[in-house]
C-alpha cells in the first residue's frame, strides 16, 4: 500500500485528489494521512468526500475514514466500469473539484462515463467550471481523452444550487504531448456570466475585457445570464494558440465593480501570453498527472513551479518513482516526463 503524508508541500486537497486519481487507475491501494493537517480547517471537507465517493463508485472501491473532519483515508480500488452517477456536494461545494477527481479514472474506465454532480459551478479556491470546459477539457482531449459538459445551472457561496452533467469516453490510454512551442495565438474568447443580477454586469464584465485586449481583434466573449438559487457573477478568459490553450478567470465579490473584474481578468490573461508559457499557472498542477500517464515525450513550459505544481509531482512520483525532469529555461521553467 502507497503511504501519502497529505501535510507535504503545500498540504491541500490537490494531494488527495490525485492520490486517489491514481490509485483508481494504477489499482494500487492508497493511505493518505494528515490530511490537510495545517489548514485552518483540517481534514476532509464535503466536497473532498463527494470527490472520493464519486471515484470509489467508479471503481468499487473499500474506503476507511471517509466522513467530513476525517484526517486519515484508506483507499483500496477495484476495476475501473465506468456508468451512470449522481452526487451532491451539498449547499456550494466545488462540482470543478469532483470533477478533477474523477476525470482520470473515467478516461480508464471500461464503458462511457455519466455523471450528473450538483454544488458549486463557481466558487473561491477552485477552478469555475467554465475554465474546465474551456482550457481543462481541450487539454485533455490531446492527451486522447474526451469529456462532454453541460451546465445546466449555476451555483454560488453560500446556497449553491448549481448542476454540472458529465459524460467521459473511454480510451485505451493516454498519449504523450509536447507543449514546448505554442505556435501562432489563434484566438481569445471567453464568457462573462451572471446570476440573479442586472444584464449590464455581464455587459460591463465583457466590455472592460475586450477593452483591455483591444489589440487582438476580433475577441469574442459569450454572455450568459441566469436566474437561479444562488446569485454572483464572475468571467473566464482563453487564448488558443496552435499547440496549446491557456487561461485565467475573476469571480465577483461584493463591492468590486464589473469594469475591475474584467479588466483585470484580461490582464492576467495578457501576463500569461506575453510570458511564453505553454500552460497557464491553474493548469499546471492539473495536468501533471496525464503527462505522467502519458509517458516520456509530454513537457510543457510554465512561468514558474507553484507550491501546488511542486507538491503534486512529489504525489505523482509516490506511485510511479522518479518522472519528471523540471529545468529553468530562460525565463521559463520546462517540465518534462522522463
Amino acid at each position: 500500500m502507497i503511504e501519502i503524508d497529505g501535510s507535504h508541500g503545500e498540504g491541500g486537497g490537490q494531494i488527495l485528489r490525485t492520490s486517489i486519481a491514481l490509485s483508481a487507475v494504477t489499482g494500487q491501494p492508497v493511505k493518505i494521512s494528515k490530511i490537510r493537517a495545517a489548514r485552518p480547517n483540517p481534514g476532509l471537507h464535503p466536497q473532498h468526500v463527494t470527490g472520493i465517493e464519486a471515484v470509489a463508485e467508479l471503481c468499487g472501491a473499500e474506503v476507511h475514514g471517509l466522513f467530513p473532519g476525517s484526517k486519515e483515508v484508506v483507499f483500496k480500488p477495484g476495476p475501473l466500469i465506468g456508468g451512470e452517477y449522481s452526487f451532491d456536494v451539498g449547499t456550494a461545494g466545488s462540482i470543478s473539484l469532483v470533477m478533477q477527481s474523477c476525470l482520470l479514472p473515467s478516461v480508464f474506465s471500461k464503458s462511457r462515463t455519466r455523471m450528473t454532480v450538483k454544488g458549486g459551478t463557481d466558487v473561491r479556491w477552485s477552478p469555475p467550471v467554465d475554465f474546465m470546459r474551456l482550457v481543462h477539457l481541450p487539454m485533455l482531449e490531446r492527451f486522447g481523452g474526451a469529456c462532454d459538459i453541460d451546465i445546466v445551472s449555476r451555483g454560488f457561496y453560500p446556497e449553491g444550487g448549481g448542476e454540472v452533467v458529465t459524460e467521459t469516453s473511454p480510451t485505451g490510454g493516454l498519449k504523450p504531448v509536447n507543449l514546448g512551442n505554442r505556435g501562432r495565438i489563434l484566438t481569445i474568447s471567453g464568457i462573462a456570466f451572471a446570476q440573479n443580477l442586472p444584464e449590464h454586469v455581464v455587459s460591463r464584465l465583457k466590455h472592460s475585457a475586450q477593452k483591455k485586449l483591444i489589440e487582438f481583434g476580433g475577441v469574442r466573449i459569450e454572455s450568459d445570464i441566469r436566474t437561479g438559487r444562488s446569485t454572483g457573477a464572475g468571467v473566464v478568459l482563453v487564448a488558443e494558440f496552435e499547440n496549446t490553450v491557456v487561461g485565467q478567470s475573476a469571480l465577483g465579490s461584493k463591492g468590486v465593480r464589473s469594469e475591475t473584474l474584467g479588466g483585470g481578468c484580461a490582464e492576467d490573461l495578457l501576463e500569461t501570453v506575453r510570458s511564453g508559457a505553454t500552460v497557464d499557472e491553474h493548469m499546471l498542477d492539473q495536468i501533471l498527472p496525464y503527462m505522467a500517464l502519458a509517458g516520456k515525450g509530454s513537457l510543457l513550459l510554465a512561468e514558474e513551479m507553484s507550491g501546488h505544481a511542486e507538491t503534486n509531482v512529489w504525489v505523482i512520483e509516490q506511485f510511479f518513482g522518479k518522472k519528471f525532469s523540471i529545468n529553468q529555461k530562460g525565463k521559463l521553467v520546462e517540465v518534462a516526463v522522463v
